[in-house]
């Protein structure tokens, strides 16, 4: 039987998703973590890298605090979201950094108060290569969250790991 997509799938989180108009199923990792942990009220500024197609950002625009800077990152363009920052640039380049550095300056932010990041490689289905590949761009955010991340600051992230593990580290 082939992949159900699209609007016959079953997934609970794509149906909440749709329903509450997020871009994507994603939005609910990050609603899940922060009704438990509780870091966006509190964060006046949030940097979200591997933002697209901006699902995190949704969220973190609807709990920070009003006036806040929510600024997203990704390779492929974001569709505008109201309240929000975005850009098209690869994280591991000095160009974003100095984007982010301007962007900061020009909105009078010293550093930010959470960084976000759920990036996924397109590699095609190969699942060790995409874990290697993803955890890779886990190390290129922790990298830049240690340029810009506040001190007390919070760092939210997925890390995959094999089958064999079979569990995801969302908060640390």
């Amino acid at each position: 039987m082939g992949k159900v997509k699209g609007k016959h799938r079953l997934d609970k989180y794509y149906h909440l998703a749709k329903e509450h108009g997020y871009r994507s199923r994603a939005s609910w990792k990050l609603v899940q973590l922060d009704s438990k942990f509780k870091f966006l009220n509190s964060s006046r500024a949030v940097l979200d890298l591997c933002a697209a197609p901006g699902g995190w950002m949704q969220v973190a625009v609807e709990r920070v605090p009003v006036g806040s800077l929510v600024l997203g990152i990704d390779l492929v363009t974001i569709a505008p979201l109201r309240g929000a920052i975005s850009f098209e640039q690869d994280i591991t380049k000095s160009e974003c950094r100095s984007k982010i550095k301007k962007i900061m300056g020009d909105n009078g932010v010293k550093a930010f108060d959470l960084v976000l990041h759920d990036g996924s490689p397109n590699v095609g289905g190969a699942w060790a290569q995409e874990a290697m590949s993803q955890n890779a761009l886990v190390i290129d955010a922790v990298k830049l969250a240690t340029q810009f991340l506040a001190p007390k600051g919070n760092f939210v992230t997925k890390v995959s790991f094999s089958a064999v593990d079979s569990f995801r580290i969302w908060w640390c």
